[in-house]
């Protein structure tokens, strides 16, 4: 027997075979709660397709699961129902026709909340439809947005304890970041540099960055870079930098590391990003924490946002930005190879081994090459190539925003720089590093452009 055309959605079934007609009269679960969704009328368009049925979240994450709560009425969930449980479930959906309007207007407000605190990580229906639904039981229609901001970050919390996303609710919090501003003041202050004399530790750094060949020579030149991370200079300089940039051999600015002289307590936040690239010492400490949380491939080895905060508030205000001796000290030793790398400066001549070959490495490269002989001819350069350029006439720049940027990370993670031979892998990979980023920009340049002239 077919359906008739008035009655699309309707199966007749024989009950038995042999009498009259006796059909039980079927329907596909999907028709019985659209025609009970539109039942309740007006209050949960935010639910709602565009049509008025119930979107396929709402039926996902509210209806099925806590409306008619199929682990309970399993016979709610066949695909199609006999006209009895349609009846049931249409007379349960439309009971609670106010816990639906008030859930609509929770995720109405939790919306409001995630666009005001800027949060993108997470899909909200798939996230908000459940604890909407809950706020709906508890406390009735939406009316308080202080609920709305409590109930995101639980969600937020329990879905992941070191997202960007939860580092910008932690950070809404007034409190928080005047805490954090305390925190900031006080540990800027305690800051000084010592009087020791720096004179040794520098004549030791040619030890590190020099040859050593054979076992013995090795393990000099290990205890050697042992005392040297044990010895106070390197803090004293970044110390030193806090308040008179004159006392520091170097200069942070040429060096890249701070746009300015003496360097600046950083901030917690800044509500304006600057017009250039930040310097690493000029980064704000949400940057810094974002940075972290950017490169942290195994997160639950990660502290709270809270503590993660806090330990980079005190990071950014120790010398250089860095918490371990065993970094400042590696940081130091590559201020000294920087100042030695210049590829485009053919009468340089580097003072340790390690910059030396580092430096012939460069020298070599087929861009450096042609950046070179355009310099020599006083040929044009390609705007493109500019860029690159200017980053080999002043090496050092790019090279110890990398460098530091490196060990950022590992004093974040805890990672030792205490093995000499590691840290000269660290110091000559950093140069591989850049050198490999301007190869692929000029490769990029030329897959857009063709071969500069």
């Amino acid at each position: 027997m077919r359906a008739s055309a008035t009655e699309p959605n309707f199966y007749p079934v024989p009950v038995s075979a042999g009498a009259e007609a006796a059909v039980a009269v079927r329907q596909p679960r999907r028709a019985v709660i659209d025609a009970a969704w539109r039942a309740i009328g007006a209050g949960v368009e935010p639910l709602s397709a565009d049509d008025g049925a119930p979107l396929t979240r709402t039926v996902k994450r509210i209806i099925d699961p806590l409306v008619l709560r199929l682990r309970v009425n399993a016979r709610y969930s066949a695909p199609v129902v006999t006209e009895d449980v349609a009846a049931e479930m249409h007379r349960a959906i439309v009971e609670q026709a106010g816990t639906l309007r008030a859930t609509a207007s929770w995720f109405e407000a939790l919306k409001r909340e995630r666009r005001r605190l800027k949060i993108t990580h997470g899909n909200a229906q798939e996230l908000y439809f459940p604890v909407c639904y809950e706020l709906a039981v508890t406390l009735g229609p939406a009316a308080n947005a202080c609920d709305a901001e409590r109930a995101l970050r639980e969600v937020h919390a329990d879905r992941d304890r070191t997202t960007g996303d939860l580092l910008t609710l932690h950070l809404a919090d007034p409190d928080v970041l005047a805490n954090l501003t305390a925190q900031l003041v006080r540990a800027w202050a305690d800051v000084r540099a010592g009087g020791g004399i720096a004179g040794p530790f520098l004549s030791g750094l040619g030890a590190l960055l020099g040859d050593a060949e054979g076992h013995t020579a090795s393990v000099a030149r290990q205890r050697v870079w042992s005392a040297l991370v044990a010895d106070e200079t390197p803090y004293n300089f970044g110390a030193a930098a806090h308040t008179d940039g004159s006392v520091v051999p170097w200069s942070l600015v040429d060096l890249g590391l701070s746009s300015v002289e003496p360097q600046q307590r950083p901030e917690v936040v800044r509500e304006t990003r600057p017009a250039e690239r930040e310097r690493p010492l000029d980064r704000t400490v949400v940057d810094r924490v974002r940075a972290t949380l950017r490169r942290g491939m195994d997160r639950d080895d990660l502290p709270d946002i809270a503590l993660l905060c806090a330990e980079e508030v005190d990071r950014s205000c120790a010398p250089w930005g860095l918490l371990g001796e065993d970094k400042q000290a590696t940081l130091v030793a590559g201020i000294e190879v920087a100042t030695d790398l210049a590829p485009l400066d053919p009468a340089a001549r580097p003072r340790h081994a390690l910059s030396g070959r580092i430096q012939a490495r460069l020298r070599k490269e087929a861009y450096v090459l042609h950046a070179r002989r355009h310099l020599a001819d006083g040929a044009a350069v390609h705007p493109r190539q500019q860029q690159v350029i200017d980053e080999l006439a002043a090496f050092r720049q790019p090279y110890l925003s990398r460098l530091w940027a490196r060990l950022h990370g590992r004093d974040v993670w805890q990672e030792p720089c205490t093995d000499a031979d590691d840290v000269r892998r660290l110091l000559d990979g950093v140069a591989r590093s850049v050198s490999l980023d301007h190869r692929q920009r000029i490769k990029a340049m030329l897959g857009a452009d063709g071969p500069p002239s």
